[in-house]
């Protein structure tokens, strides 16, 4: 970091080699939308460039670059969050516990029609114009099917 604050810049290709894994999988932890992550990635090195002149040699380079990449997640988060919602991510959680437990038992509480749209949404990865086709209705209908079966599911399960 010394080296790189007198502007050797070979010095942060040594820093970024080094510290790269670790906060890209910082980042996958907290985030699941692959896009958002690597634009957070990039926008947490930018920052480490901004503002090297603040790091503080009594803490650890690594501590101080997760704090970075903490404030620039939540930064990204707070900024888009009216603005960007998938229902897929609501639903992982409780999917991947036990997938195959999830079609067999979990999904009696909902009726026909929403375990039919759940199934083809999030275990054949249809997209919404595919299921409304499928189960002879409107895109918006679908939408509101799968919604339903997610608050529902959230519901049993306390999340």
């Amino acid at each position: 970091m010394e080296l790189y604050l007198k502007d050797e810049h070979l010095a942060f290709d040594v820093i970024y080699k080094r510290y790269k894994s670790n906060i890209f999988s910082y980042l996958s932890k907290r985030l699941s939308n692959s896009i958002v992550i690597e634009e957070v990635f990039q926008n947490t090195f930018i920052k480490f460039h901004r503002f090297r002149e603040k790091y503080d040699f009594n803490y650890p380079l690594l501590a101080w670059i997760y704090t970075l990449t903490r404030s620039e997640m939540l930064d990204y988060i707070k900024k888009n969050k009216i603005h960007y919602s998938e229902l897929k991510d609501e639903l992982t959680p409780i999917m991947t516990e036990n997938k195959d437990s999830l079609v067999e038992v979990d999904l009696e509480s909902l009726n026909q029609n929403e375990k039919n749209a759940i199934k083809l949404r999030y275990y054949e990865d249809k997209d919404f114009d595919e299921i409304s086709k499928i189960l002879n209705t409107s895109q918006s209908n679908s939408r509101k099917i799968i919604s339903r079966a997610v608050k529902k599911l959230k519901k049993k399960y306390n999340r």
